[in-house]
């Protein structure tokens, strides 16, 4: 079996100065998210990866023409809820309905934002086949599920797919956007490869803010360390390595070749 590999972005509002009680305002937030989603839509481009969009819809009444060249370069567009900041049940169902309505698309996915947990029983409700909000491993002061399945399974009490975040075999070591920026190139395309020999699939996320220039904000080096020009010459470094080891495909494409889910 070809193996895949699952690129996902959260496309949102860049509000992590507030993390910081740093004063940024919705323009510059949304400027942030725009610049990145610019750069980074043309380095998919250049690489002919397919990937997955989960964006809020405030970003996208903001931006619907990107929106749309999104869904008309062949990605994926999932819900990332109404806002990054603010949430309540209802916008389960009412980002959904934006973004169908922005994209013209039909919306299967869903991701909270800062991976807070969300109603199952509301999801199904308002008619996602998958969520993807689970990191399966333990990150101190965020969250603990290191018990949790560390590979795609099937709710079947909520009739949802539930898309975890790929981290390394046994120890769990986790390979989101943090990692990628802070360990060495080859000790992450490492723990990438094993992942993805082990599992036959590797899904992995990023910010499209990640790909603007961030200096102006005193946000912690942990997060910064990587950034603009930086952030795209180690990205592109690790498309190369890893684009001979399988196909890029979405999440919405993978759950149908791999489960005949439609």
């Amino acid at each position: 079996m070809t193996k895949k590999i699952l690129i996902t972005f959260d496309l949102e509002e860049f509000d992590l100065p507030l993390e910081y009680n740093l004063e940024i305002s919705i323009d510059k937030q949304l400027e942030i998210g725009t610049n990145g989603l610019i750069i980074l839509l043309e380095i998919l481009k250049k690489h002919s990866i397919k990937a997955t969009f989960f964006t809020t819809a405030f970003f996208a009444e903001s931006r619907p023409q990107l929106i749309k060249k999104i869904v008309k370069d062949g990605h994926e567009l999932a819900s990332h809820l109404y806002y990054h900041s603010d949430y309540n049940i209802e916008h389960i169902a009412s980002s959904k309905h934006k973004l169908e309505e922005i994209s013209g698309k039909k919306i299967y996915g869903i991701r909270s934002p800062r991976l807070r947990p969300l109603s199952l029983e509301e999801i199904e409700k308002s008619g996602y086949i998958y969520s993807s909000s689970l990191n399966p491993t333990f990150i101190p002061g965020r969250y603990n599920n290191f018990k949790k399945p560390r590979t795609i399974f099937y709710n079947n009490n909520r009739n949802l797919f539930i898309v975890p975040f790929s981290v390394s075999p046994i120890i769990r070591f986790p390979l989101f956007w943090l990692s990628f920026k802070n360990l060495p190139l080859t000790i992450y395309s490492f723990l990438c490869n094993r992942t993805l020999k082990k599992d036959k699939y590797l899904h992995l996320y990023f910010h499209p803010w990640e790909f603007s220039d961030l200096e102006e904000f005193k946000i912690p080096n942990f997060i910064k360390k990587i950034h603009g020009q930086k952030m795209t010459k180690k990205f592109e470094l690790f498309i190369k390595k890893i684009k001979n080891k399988g196909n890029f495909i979405t999440i919405k494409e993978f759950l149908e070749s791999n489960y005949n889910k439609k």
